[in-house]
């Protein structure tokens, strides 16, 4: 029996090669499902835990008691082994630490055994942080003594502290103030890096309240020591912390739901142990819970749709198939063959191709999903694949084997002569109205889906666009057949037996309609999938634009603003290349981004949602202003004339002129102690002999303590006129002091401290009388930018009183002008506001940092344009691209549903060829007897040589054409059945 079935098929090679295959491509799809739902969640996981803020996937434990027999270390390890067994998880890099909570103190400074000045201190944490010192770049050396600490360099700064000074911590739990050594002043290697940023401990982020101007960093950083601190201090209480940190390992050996039961029963145990466990790590359990939900839900669907097709397509070659081996069938039984052995004889012909396709397809899909998404790394996971798979495969195999029993079954169940006769039988009733049926229900389904409530029937929407085109088609199929019928009277009563032959071929010949349909379906699908993923693909790139802003941004550390805008500006003196920009989220109530304006068209990745060209931005930020009073010599002289209106025993004035150097740190030129009458005095600048000098940001009137280590502003009772200031060459001269126009006060919230009046011999500076309220703002200021300053708005937060309208970034909060306003603004969304930088750091003139510095990084900027950064000081922590984040996006739930999807639909329109296939290798002898039948009685060689091949071409276009008109009408009907952000993003 078996080498009857081999000869048959050696006798029919085309179409046993085309059902190869096909249930090849079934049994592919089949197996690559569960592989590629599997690779895709670890996939996901790993993207969602990248992707996630430091809080959203950090667990802390924080455990608080005296230090019973051992030593501190002994604890931290006792407390990190405690912690692991409460949470019961793997999957987390675990810190630990232990901290006091006080007052550090510089030592201030002594005359004969008394102190004369006022000490600085800050709320410093005095902490040990395991492993801080492979962390950090070091001045100095690790503190490993029992009197030793590093201090961070921010905090050593508003300190004036150095290696070999000494500091005194006054602990909350300690009685008395202990005398530490600073041995080493320490910075962050990446302040991103999970090690620090995991605990709010380490890194302050908050400004000091009422911090001096050269401060324009938060100072309250911890104070690192050894264990060696705490073991000799023994304080009654001692804060044990352990920070565990997700990586996404613990998202792919558990699912979500069990993190979330183990971490809901960890709270509970924390508790009983004594133990205060903090997380936001639920927020990703729920992100990567929803996403491996879609996948889990799309993707199965999306390879049930497609396994329907294949059966279908099956179904056609071997229904088409079958009606050629009716003769062979007929004799088969003429013969006297028994039931079994016609059974076994047909169906074998079909069957041997599909098993051997089943045994080709599950490799191959096994290859082509994990091309697509990557191989699965965990053996557990890799062996669930592999069952799924194979099981997956059995199904499809079953599935066709089904579908070609049923092709076969007419002719298995014919007579002998019916078998024999040439022309097939009439089609019976039943199909049509199977036919109808399948329309109507497809037809109610689709209306569920348009009319469903949002998250409802989730698994339906993903089959919409195959129930609209599988109903559309069916429909369409039989009127191309009715159209067809009618046409052959016009052709022919038109002379034009070509046409006519062909509509009868499409009208008469059987099963041209399922095969019609069965076309139109899959270029519909095909059409609906490509679009809707092409969509998303659009979409993805249009987020990642808004939210990274350029080609590439690096997140860069800097001094200030205007060393980031100098250090940009001299590494790329084209302004071609890159652009400084400081992003601020926490001043007030605005989201703030600052730019180097300028440099908009040429750098930024602009948008329509930003409300106008980027040329217009430009010109609307940076409008001209003018020259700023720079300063270039390493002396500036001062001329004063200085009245003491109320003289006042034992203060100490002093006159100075604060500067921006070359490098954009903050120089103050200071001259004094003030006393009244004329006077000449000079300050050294050596910073500003570089070309071109520096840029004179205020004057002001100080007064100061007895050692001169604090400045602030002056009371009232002194004022001082100026009447020039030079530095080898005359920088300002009387007229231009005297010109009011070019001296304003304060644009800060802050009073102003002076009353600014021009007379003949200059600018007459009078300390204002004392108000209640906040400080005073101690400086006037040269007028070098527009005020109020331009902005362009994404959305006012706040109704604001008229004429007062500010704008808060960091430390400052300046009057503004709105003069754009935009849906949505680069890194900022749909609310926020645009600010030219340079302006902004003029007008502010707190010489501030901000939260976030970067540098924008045109497309097709030069490779060396990192290092040329670094050369001029800026230290690079971190890299981001719009091409990186949108693929971070395609790496999400959604997204790789979309791209399942449209695999399915590539491999619909293989089947759909592979079916047609098998129609012209069936139809290829009886068409030829056809035709040479023509030809003897008289038709034209070139009117045989259409009708063979017109009937073929006009199936195929009429149904590709009927196809992608069903994709414009699916889109505008259903639209898209799957969003590509399943947080609700949507494109502007």
């Amino acid at each position: 029996m078996l080498a009857l079935v081999l000869a048959a098929l050696r006798a029919r090679r085309t179409q046993a090669m085309t059902l190869l295959l096909l249930s090849t491509l079934a049994a592919a799809a089949a197996a690559a499902a569960p592989w590629y739902v599997l690779a895709s969640t670890e996939r996901i996981a790993t993207r969602h835990v990248e992707s996630a803020p430091i809080q959203e996937r950090a667990l802390e434990t924080v455990g608080e008691g005296a230090i019973e027999g051992g030593s501190v270390a002994a604890h931290l390890e006792a407390n990190a082994l405690l912690t692991q067994s409460v949470v019961e998880l793997g999957g987390f890099t675990t810190y630990t630490g232990a901290y006091l909570v006080g007052s550090l103190l510089a030592a201030a400074p002594q005359n004969n055994g008394s102190a004369v000045g006022v000490r600085r201190e800050t709320d410093s944490p005095l902490m040990l942080r395991t492993g801080a010192c492979e962390h950090a770049t070091i001045e100095g050396r690790c503190a490993t003594a029992a009197n030793e600490v590093m201090l961070s360099y921010r905090t050593a700064h508003w300190l004036g502290a150095k290696p070999g000074d000494t500091v005194s911590y006054e602990a909350t739990n300690v009685l008395g103030s202990a005398q530490l050594t600073v041995v080493g002043i320490y910075r962050p290697v990446d302040p991103v890096d999970p090690f620090w940023s995991s605990n709010p401990q380490l890194i302050a982020v908050d400004l000091p309240t009422g911090a001096p101007p050269e401060i324009t960093e938060p100072v309250d950083d911890a104070i690192l020591a050894g264990p060696a601190v705490f073991d000799q201090m023994k304080p009654e209480k001692l804060r044990f912390v352990v920070d565990m940190v997700a990586e996404p390992k613990l998202f792919v050996d558990n699912t979500p739901s069990e993190v979330r039961a183990f971490l809901d029963a960890a709270t509970v145990k924390a508790a009983n142990n004594r133990l205060t466990m903090y997380t936001s790590i639920y927020s990703t359990v729920e992100r990567v819970e929803r996403d491996r939900r879609l996948l889990s839900l799309g993707v199965p669907v999306g390879a049930f749709q497609l396994l329907l097709l294949c059966w279908f397509a099956l179904y056609l070659a071997v229904k088409y198939t079958g009606d050629e081996r009716r003769p062979d069938v007929g004799l088969v039984k003429l013969r006297g063959a028994t039931r079994g052995r016609t059974w076994a004889l047909v169906g074998g012909q079909s069957a041997v191709p599909m098993l051997v396709g089943a045994v080709l397809g599950l490799p191959l899909g096994y290859l082509v999903a994990t091309a697509v998404t990557g191989a699965i790394d965990d053996p557990a996971v890799v062996s669930q694949a592999a069952t799924l798979s194979v099981g997956a495969v059995v199904v499809a195999v079953v599935g066709a084997l089904l579908a070609a029993l049923l092709a076969e079954r007419r002719s298995l169940g014919a007579t002998v002569a019916e078998l024999l006769r040439q022309s097939p039988g009439k089609a019976r009733a039943w199909r049509d109205l199977f036919d109808l049926v399948l329309v109507i229900i497809a037809g109610i389904a689709v209306y569920q889906v348009k009319h469903r409530a949002s998250g409802d029937a989730a698994g339906l929407a993903l089959l919409a666009p195959g129930l609209a085109a599988l109903a559309f088609a069916l429909v369409a199929s039989r009127a191309i057949t009715a159209v067809a019928g009618r046409l052959v009277e016009g052709a022919l009563r038109h002379g034009r037996p070509a046409r006519a032959l062909t509509a009868i071929y499409l009208a008469r010949r059987p099963g041209v309609h399922r095969l019609a349909a069965l076309m139109i379906v899959t270029v519909a699908l095909l059409g609906t999938s490509f679009l809707t993923w092409n969509a998303g693909q659009h979409a993805g790139r249009a987020r990642a634009e808004l939210e990274v802003g350029a080609d590439r941004v690096l997140t860069v550390r800097a001094e200030n603003r205007l060393a980031l805008l100098n250090a940009v500006r001299a590494a790329d003196p084209s302004g071609k290349q890159a652009m400084a920009a400081v992003q601020s989220l926490r001043s007030g109530q605005d989201r703030v981004l600052l730019v180097d304006s300028p440099r908009l068209p040429a750098v930024a990745t602009w948008r329509p949602e930003y409300g106008m060209t980027a040329e217009q931005a430009a010109a609307a930020l940076h409008p001209g202003a003018p020259a700023p009073v720079m300063v270039t010599g390493g002396e500036l002289t001062f001329d004063l004339d200085v009245v003491m209106t109320a003289p006042e025993s034992g203060r100490t004035l002093f006159f100075e002129a604060v500067l921006a150097d070359p490098k954009g740190d903050r120089l103050v030129a200071r001259v004094g102690p003030l006393v009244a009458g004329a006077a000449v005095l000079k300050a050294q600048v050596p910073a500003c002999t570089t070309a071109p000098g520096c840029r004179l940001s205020s004057l002001a009137i100080t007064q100061s303590t007895l050692d001169q280590k604090v400045f602030f502003a002056a009371r009232p009772g002194i004022d001082v006129t100026v009447r020039g200031l030079s530095a080898g060459s005359p920088v300002l001269g009387a007229d231009a002091l005297a010109d009011r126009t070019r001296w304003r006060l304060a644009v800060s919230p802050a009073p102003p401290n002076l009353i600014v009046t021009p007379t003949a011999a200059g600018l007459l500076l009078r300390v204002a009388p004392l108000r209640p309220g906040p400080a005073s703002d101690a400086g006037v200021y040269p007028i070098d930018t527009p005020a109020p300053i331009a902005t362009i708005r994404a959305k006012r937060l706040q109704q604001r009183i008229a004429g007062d309208q500010r704008v808060t970034y960091g430390s400052a909060s300046i009057s503004e002008r709105i003069v754009g306003t935009a849906t949505r603004l680069p890194r900022l969304g749909d609310q926020g506001v645009l600010v030219d930088l340079e302006y902004a750091d003029r007008l502010g003139a707190d010489f501030g940092a901000g939260e976030s510095l970067q540098v924008w990084l045109a497309p097709g900027a030069p490779r060396d344009i990192v290092d040329r950064l670094r050369q001029q000081g800026l230290i690079v922590q971190g890299e981001e691209s719009i091409d990186t984040v949108a693929a971070r996006y395609a790496s999400f739930g959604p997204p790789l549903t979309l791209q399942f999807m449209l695999l399915s639909a590539v491999i619909g329109v293989a089947l759909a060829i592979g079916a047609a296939t098998v129609v012209a290798a069936v139809e290829r002898r009886p068409r030829a007897a056809e035709l040479n039948a023509l030809r003897i009685q008289g038709a034209p060689a070139r009117v045989v040589q259409r009708v063979a091949v017109e009937g073929y071409l006009i199936l195929v276009g009429v149904s590709i054409l009927v196809g992608l008109l069903l994709v414009v009408l699916i889109r505008a009907y259903i639209g898209d059945v799957l969003p590509y952000f399943a947080d609700g993003w949507k494109t502007p």
